[in-house]
């Protein structure tokens, strides 16, 4: 695990903003653990839970144009493909926003056998979890399942007690333990409001510190 950590901040010498110094830290902690178990198999899901999660934590980082590199830096350090995590959640977010949602829905339900093309694609894919003798869970996949089921929801303008059914049918399919993923992503949410809120404190402080400046500055005989 210290590899990983020298590996990223070899890729990145830059300081990282004190707020997501342990963001960082946590999701090399934790992706460095679930690529290393014997278990786990790169999927689509995985991809667009971790970008899912990248973005949505480091949302409010400054400077703005330095979060591309910090990723880059954590796939070095992973040794993962910042290309293919991309390619991979790009395809199958454009599946679910694109194709008649219903269809994408059951598919992802295991209720529909998928035609050609994309959709036999992102089903074959889930077959293939659904019937693993050995398929290594994570927190990860679960955001990246919310997160192609929120793409597909919003086109069938699903409501909420819709999306969790949804959500727990898609866990039936394969075999996931629904109250897990659901816990699993409601924590991760807490995590971005705690980051909020420590955020708007440290923004808080940083403006009343500016103008504690400008007033001395004024004050002060020319």
């Amino acid at each position: 695990m210290s590899d990983s950590k020298r590996a990223f901040f070899a890729a990145y010498p830059r300081p990282v903003n004190s707020i997501y110094r342990r963001v960082i830290d946590e999701l090399l902690v934790e992706v460095h653990l679930l690529i290393t178990n014997q278990d786990f198999r790169h999927d689509p899901l995985f991809a667009t839970g971790l970008l899912t999660a990248y973005q949505a934590l480091m949302e409010g980082y400054t400077p703005v144009e330095q979060r591309d590199a910090i990723l880059r830096a954590l796939c070095t350090a992973l040794e993962l493909s910042y290309e293919q995590l991309h390619t991979d959640a790009a395809q199958w977010r454009a599946i679910a926003a694109e194709l008649p949602a219903q269809e994408v829905l059951e598919v992802m339900a295991g209720k529909r056998e998928a035609g050609d093309g994309r959709l036999k694609a992102m089903g074959d894919t889930l077959a293939g979890i659904a019937n693993a003798e050995r398929f290594k869970y994570s927190r990860l996949f679960s955001l990246g399942l919310a997160n192609i089921l929120e793409q597909a929801g919003r086109a069938a303008a699903m409501s909420e007690k819709d999306r969790l059914e949804r959500l727990q049918q898609i866990c039936t399919y394969l075999k996931l333990d629904y109250n897990r993923v659901k816990r699993d992503l409601d924590f991760f949410h807490s995590v971005l409001e705690r980051i909020k809120r420590s955020k708007e404190v440290v923004d808080e402080l940083s403006q009343t510190e500016r103008r504690k400046r400008e007033e001395r500055a004024v004050s002060q005989p020319g």
